[in-house]
């Protein structure tokens, strides 16, 4: 459980997670709109994979990346429910 939280504790590749949580996102895409080198996406993105926390799937000649199930869109949305209830 501690290395999943480590990778989510790193802002770049928890942004990359909240851009897959709707919907299955390319590379290219999460580059732009995280803001950060394909370079640097690609590096985040291994973790992220390596930590079983997304998954990557070949749609034709581009690889798509989501969220790995359920329980991390879980984890995910529990997590920011917690952060904006301390806000109101």
């Amino acid at each position: 459980m501690s290395n999943i939280f480590k990778t989510l504790g790193d802002e770049g590749r928890l942004r990359l997670c909240l851009c897959c949580f709707e919907h299955p996102c390319s590379v290219s895409e999460l580059s732009e709109a995280t803001g950060q080198s394909q370079s640097l996406t690609s590096h985040n993105l291994r973790h992220l994979r390596d930590a079983r926390i997304l998954v990557s799937k070949k749609a034709g000649r581009h690889v798509h990346y989501e969220l790995a199930d359920e329980h991390i869109r879980h984890v995910i949305a529990d997590m920011a429910h917690h952060v904006l209830e301390d806000l109101d």
